[in-house]
């Protein structure tokens, strides 16, 4: 006789997680009810929604194609349409998703790791504002 684990008479769920227990399990976890870990991301998020709101009002006085990167020497090696400016921004929201669910797993076990992330992430939306700013100024030949 096969020994399969389970029970006559019983039938035990063989399906994996679905989204909604996914997305419970989410909800319920810990960093959501820390005050900093909140102020935090919307510290970050409100900097990126800054840089987007930058780059769309100062979209129309830039030129049609600008220097998006620079080597090490100083010299263009990069030159695309203004709308990749959106990029930035963009960027700065990716680096955000993934530092609130990295933190949000890890909040439980290591609340300084956690905080540290969300802190990182202001961090890199501030480069982003530096490097947007730097790009448009630079198109002007400041």
């Amino acid at each position: 006789m096969v020994h399969t684990g389970l029970r006559s008479g019983r039938r035990q769920d063989l399906k994996g997680p679905t989204a909604g227990n996914l997305l419970q399990r989410f909800r319920s976890l810990t960093i959501w009810r820390d005050k900093l870990a909140i102020l935090l991301a919307i510290a970050s998020l409100i900097a990126c929604g800054a840089l987007a709101l930058y780059v769309w009002l100062v979209l129309p006085s830039v030129p049609l194609f600008l220097p998006l990167h620079y080597d090490g020497s100083g010299s263009v090696d990069l030159i695309g349409p203004r709308v990749d400016l959106f990029k930035m921004p963009g960027i700065g929201l990716i680096a955000l998703g993934a530092d609130v669910v990295v933190a949000a797993y890890a909040h439980r076990r290591e609340r300084v790791a956690a905080l540290a992330l969300l802190a990182t992430s202001i961090f890199v939306q501030s480069l982003l504002i530096v490097a947007t700013i730097n790009i448009i100024r630079l198109a002007f030949g400041d």
